[in-house]
């Protein structure tokens, strides 16, 4: 069951005769500045999986309509690199996408790790690191003996967030539909100005910057590194139970099912894990910011990063001695601290000059291995992932390529589609036999 890589090459943008993109010595290499939340995120390749029932479309199809995409989308066929003043940017140079084209001789039931993802992912997808990886956008294409399409995709998160990304994967399908692209992108990254004068209303050091020199070891002392990662499905009928019993107490109104989610596994894990009571947890929480800034700020579909992150913290003994409820209260009301007014004291605070003379990083860093006392969740359960359609229909099945990144959480919606989630779990293997016990229990 060996992955048997045929053709690798490059895709390049198809602009079909648009002269402007092809022959102007202006436009092409030319340095796409970095916006202050794309330096913010992970500077890393993230990848997904897809899996297409057949009948499916030739793989030339899919090609077409991936260069057709890219013209629209176009710092996916760049590179990064740095300005004169050693800024990091996007160079629009076109240089294009690694397209790879695989076949395995068994059948998709026969080569997926369903219930317990495992490293068997990591073939459905060019490598992450391997030699470095220059292109921004890799695409492999694996046909199976029962006519099954497996589409691996990674992209480079200093590009895009989750909600541009999916936005180029629907606009891919379109065009390799041969239908109109919907909603186009916007691209300009230099609208982030700060007010005049500024407005620092929050603290952004210890949260999104930190000096380097307190950067803690990516691996908890007490952690065995053997890390497994558990699909946790959750149907519709146990999300209704659970968004019951988290708003009770006197909620305002009702949390949403995102929130008692994580409430709930916030506390299966910490129990799992088996820390101090007097340990304080975190988890790290994605906000998209295109909504919180506002209209006429920000077009639903900027192309880039826009996200900053929540944190409810607690202490251990807390955390798990009391109800659900109190996981709930914390997880909504540090998301919804995270408004356009923070959106904006960011802003104004990245561009104020303190990040260069303090010397000060990102706190977003994906050296770390383990994130043991804490938790982050990377949340695709609003976006548009399930709708890359390249003829034959939806995908039977979407979700992220192995990490097992010990505490990085994935919400995935369920393939099944009647409002159930899949939640991937990387705990270290001692602690997974009791999360699988307790990963039900509704307290």
């Amino acid at each position: 069951m060996k992955v048997k890589k045929q053709i690798s090459k490059l895709v390049k943008p198809n602009y079909e005769g648009k002269d402007l993109y092809t022959t102007s010595s202006n436009y092409n290499n030319v340095p796409r500045a970095l916006s202050i939340f794309d330096t913010l995120t992970f500077d890393t390749h993230i990848a997904i999986i897809y899996a297409y029932r057949p009948p499916n479309p030739s793989n030339s199809t899919i090609e077409k309509g991936l260069a057709k995409a890219l013209a629209e989308y176009r710092e996916w066929a760049g590179r990064l690199g740095e300005d004169t003043h050693g800024k990091p940017v996007i160079l629009l140079n076109d240089k294009g996408v690694r397209f790879v084209e695989s076949t395995v001789d068994c059948t998709l039931e026969e080569f997926m790790p369903f219930k317990q993802p495992s490293s068997t992912l990591l073939t459905l997808h060019p490598p992450l690191e391997e030699g470095g990886v220059e292109e921004l956008v890799q695409v492999q294409l694996t046909r199976f003996t029962c006519g099954s399409l497996a589409v691996g995709f990674t992209s480079h998160h200093l590009v895009a967030d989750g909600q541009a990304t999916s936005d180029f994967l629907v606009a891919w399908g379109r065009a390799t539909r041969g239908v109109h692209l919907g909603p186009l992108p916007t691209h300009d990254r230099t609208i982030f100005r700060p007010r005049d004068p500024p407005q620092i209303d929050f603290e952004h050091r210890g949260v999104e910057y930190e000096p380097m020199m307190m950067k803690p070891p990516g691996v908890h002392a007490d952690c065995d590194p053997d890390v497994i990662v558990q699909k946790t499905h959750y149907t519709k009928e146990f999300l209704m139970k659970l968004k019951s019993k988290a708003s009770s107490a006197g909620a305002p109104k009702p949390y949403s099912t995102f929130e008692s989610l994580l409430a709930h596994l916030w506390r299966a894990t910490t129990k799992a894990r088996r820390l101090s009571a007097s340990e304080t947890t975190q988890v790290r929480i994605s906000v998209n910011g295109r909504s919180r800034l506002g209209p006429g700020t920000v077009s639903n579909e900027y192309f880039g990063n826009l996200v900053l992150w929540a944190f409810p913290r607690s202490q251990v003994k807390r955390l798990v001695s009391e109800p659900i409820q109190y996981a709930a209260k914390l997880i909504h009301e540090a998301i919804a601290k995270v408004d356009g007014d923070y959106f904006r004291s960011f802003i104004d605070f990245a561009n104020s000059g303190a990040v260069e003379k303090e010397g000060l990083v990102t706190t977003a860093d994906m050296t770390k291995l383990v994130l043991c006392p804490d938790l982050e969740v990377d949340s695709w359960l609003r976006l548009p992932f399930y709708d890359l359609d390249f003829g034959g229909g939806c995908p039977d099945l979407f979700m992220p390529s192995y990490s097992p990144v010990e505490g990085m959480l994935f919400f995935v919606p369920s393939f099944v589609g009647d409002g159930s989630i899949d939640v991937y779990v990387p705990l270290h293997q001692k602690n997974m036999t009791i999360f699988k016990h307790i990963c039900y229990n509704v307290d």
